[in-house]
């Protein structure tokens, strides 16, 4: 009787998928950068439990600059997503740290941000549509929404909605 087992192919590197645990250290690292990368996060972030770590102990003022610049608004606009004088955080030292709310509150936003670019495509298109009216949004700016979590999750159930391809 002939043999007739198929010959398999040796998987390469190249033809799997990513391991969960790179993926998620790739998701973060974008997360970094967004927060302006090492110079403002000396910290690792490899999940979850890293960003309650971070948040607990607070990030430097120097990454609002970085968010800012990735939402395409002013330190003034960040200031009032913080929901905080523009003063208070014109006082502050580039290297103080921010309380737990307001870092919290940033790492929200950084998300939000990530996320947008990867759904949107890159970085200018997201800022433009950040600045832009929407209809699912009752023809207000998902930017507008941004000072409260519920809003903050709203924006994302749409970018989740325009990912599948759903009018927003």
């Amino acid at each position: 009787m002939a043999d007739k087992s198929k010959k398999i192919k040796p998987s390469t590197v190249y033809d799997a998928p990513l391991p969960l645990v790179e993926e998620a250290a790739v998701q973060y690292e974008t997360l970094r950068v967004i927060l302006g990368g090492y110079k403002s996060l000396k910290k690792n972030i490899a999940g979850d439990f890293d960003l309650i770590a971070i948040t607990r102990e607070g990030i430097k003022k120097s990454t609002l600059k970085s968010l800012a610049g990735y939402l395409g608004i002013s330190m003034e606009t960040m200031s009032r997503l913080l929901h905080t004088s523009h003063r208070n955080i014109q006082r502050k030292d580039e290297e103080e740290l921010l309380d737990t709310l307001k870092t919290e509150k940033v790492l929200e936003l950084a998300s939000l941000a990530q996320r947008g670019i990867e759904v949107i495509g890159n970085k200018a298109a997201f800022k433009e549509w950040l600045h832009s009216p929407l209809m699912a949004l009752g023809n207000k700016t998902p930017l507008d929404y941004l000072d409260t979590s519920f809003g903050v999750q709203m924006v994302t159930k749409v970018l989740g909605r325009l990912e599948q391809g759903v009018f927003s």
